[in-house]
């Protein structure tokens, strides 16, 4: 079992922080990166719903000190933080966290890339629909809030088993709060640091839709079927063509309005202000328009 987890947010650089955690020779992270096992109990489409698949996922495990995984659904989700409590109470918990208006606008075109909105709409149409769901103030991108999910995790592990990270610092400073990392998962700290950080899992819009979702299609039926089997080399060169074929696939998205960014300030402004008080961390510029 894993003495270690990213619990999300998601879109908040999970990806880049399991792949710069994943370089590090004294850390061992699960080949699936979201196996989602706390998260759900068989009843949803997850490839990781049973106790000995789980426990394969670290079945490579050698002499690495530190072993995890990342799964971005458990941060919001009540039902994870029973379950991995009651499996491995002892465990690390990591989670990092995003501008939320920033992370909604990306959350969005993640589902819009994904076909996931509840209607199609085409790239002129993005910032509209947005606007919209802005509009309404819940539900999708927007539902979640991060003081209520860290709390009820105080709950029940104690505070020197979470280390919470903030997105911005990732972006700023990754080598410093990398080693703030290794040091909380005790392995080496000086070990790559002043590498050059690679961002992963960009986001952006499809400039073929056609060809996104057959390469997102591909990778979870990959995943979730040969990948697991083939040896560690040939899995990373193929998981390599993949994100090269995602990005040069992807184009920039437009920038969020200021007059969104305000109306979302406003939907998170409590959670935000409750969140500062809470982690005593001056976090204003998530209130700037």
């Amino acid at each position: 079992m894993p003495n270690f987890l990213i619990i999300g947010a998601m879109k908040s650089g999970t990806t880049t922080l399991y792949d710069s955690l994943n370089a590090h020779p004294q850390i061992y992270m699960s080949r699936l990166k979201e196996p989602h096992f706390f998260s759900y109990d068989g009843k949803e489409n997850y490839p990781i719903t049973n106790l000995e698949d789980y426990q394969a996922l670290f079945q490579g495990v050698s002499n690495e000190t530190a072993i995890g995984e990342a799964s971005t659904t458990y941060l919001f989700n009540s039902k994870a933080v029973e379950r991995i409590k009651h499996y491995i109470p002892q465990v690390k918990l990591i989670a990092i966290l995003r501008d939320p208006a920033e992370r909604a606008y990306s959350l969005y075109l993640m589902r819009y890339r994904a076909n996931q909105l509840k209607t199609q709409i085409s790239d002129h149409e993005i910032l509209d629909y947005f606007a919209q769901l802005v509009q309404k103030g819940s539900g999708g991108p927007l539902s979640n809030r991060y003081c209520a999910s860290l709390k009820r995790y105080l709950s029940m592990f104690d505070r020197e088993q979470i280390k919470i990270c903030f997105y911005q610092d990732l972006k700023s400073d990754p080598n410093s709060l990398l080693q703030d990392i290794y040091k909380f998962l005790g392995v080496d700290e000086q070990l790559l640091i002043n590498q050059p950080i690679k961002r992963s899992n960009t986001g952006g819009i499809p400039s073929n839709k056609i060809l996104h979702t057959s390469l997102e299609n591909l990778k979870k039926s990959f995943n979730a079927t040969i990948g697991p089997l083939l040896p560690e080399s040939m899995f990373q060169r193929i998981e390599l063509i993949y994100t090269s074929l995602r990005s040069h696939n992807l184009v920039k998205a437009p920038p969020l309005p200021r007059d969104i960014r305000k109306q979302l300030i406003e939907i998170y402004r409590e959670d935000i202000l409750h969140l500062q008080d809470f982690l005593q961390r001056d976090l204003s510029q998530w209130l700037e328009c």
